[in-house]
């Protein structure tokens, strides 16, 4: 088979582009890690390059897979869902849907772009448990239309400017943000602290941290009881017991007491802010469900 130069230019170009932007988008994701410590997550999924031709080929072979994938913007349908294809000049019928739930751009059709997410099966049911605040933005026609095809839950929509459009607006901290973090940097700081001095514990060492650690939870729990925030309030109370007892385990050089309120400390403070707390992409936080 026999290409002309400007087709071989043209591929040669697309192929650049895609690895141009995976460049970016990697380096992207380190700087994000290294401003603050990831969500906890249940195992990262390798980023698989793939084309849309391939997924529409044969979709059951990909369900699942984290993919990268560089093609043409077909048709927009709504303002966060809209059609790729692998061909630019030409209507292939192997067609892809990107659900972009945090698209903050417009696109233009027959333009190219670089999607990353999970490649999924469309169902507004599905979909609604995987982004809990989103709800699908098309037509009940489309949906019908749609139902059961190939999809791309994108966490990540790039032009060939490089910009992401499914990076979402960082929202200014509240003063009420603020301070709580101020409290959060204070426990932060204090816990691993202390459950590093465990090792080969010495009281007056630890005394200073107990006593920072105790009196952050106690303005957490006012914090939250300002605000009348049940759940909250009844896990810092709990957590302001838990740092009483470390602090007085330390000054009694009651060892066993210490570790034993801190590992029940830990896992209580997860709950709390898997429940209350939302990481921007920053590595800072805001608060979600609190009034």
């Amino acid at each position: 088979m026999f290409f002309s130069r400007t087709h071989i230019n043209r591929r040669v170009a697309h192929a650049a582009f895609v690895a141009f932007g995976a460049t970016v988008l990697t380096a992207s994701i380190v700087v994000r890690a290294d401003q603050g410590p990831p969500a906890p997550a249940a195992g990262a999924r390798p980023l698989v390059p793939m084309t849309a031709s391939t997924i529409a080929r044969d979709p059951a072979a990909h369900i699942g897979e984290n993919v990268s994938m560089m093609a043409t913007v077909e048709a927009v349908l709504s303002k966060t869902v809209f059609v790729v294809d692998q061909d630019k000049s030409k209507t292939t019928g192997q067609d892809v849907l990107v659900i972009a739930p945090t698209l903050i751009g417009a696109l233009s059709p027959n333009t190219y772009v670089t999607v990353q997410g999970e490649v999924i099966t469309f169902d507004p049911a599905e979909i609604a448990k995987k982004a809990r605040t989103y709800t699908v933005d098309l037509p009940q026609e489309l949906i019908a239309k749609y139902q059961g095809k190939p999809a791309v839950l994108a966490t990540a929509v790039v032009t060939p400017a490089l910009i992401d459009l499914a990076k979402r607006p960082i929202p200014p901290m509240t003063p009420a943000e603020v301070a709580f973090s101020g409290h959060m940097k204070i426990v932060n700081s204090a816990f691993p602290a202390i459950r590093g001095g465990l090792e080969n514990p010495d009281a007056a060492q630890l005394k200073e941290q107990a006593a920072a650690l105790k009196k952050a939870f106690t303005d957490v729990e006012a914090f939250f009881k300002s605000r009348g925030t049940a759940d909250a309030l009844k896990w810092a109370g709990e957590a302001l017991k838990h740092a009483t007892t470390i602090e007085a385990g330390i000054a009694a050089a009651k060892w066993d007491d210490v570790r034993a309120a801190a590992g029940s400390l830990q896992p209580m403070c997860a709950q709390c802010h898997g429940q209350f707390r939302e990481r921007m992409d920053d590595g800072t936080y805001r608060f979600k469900n609190i009034g």
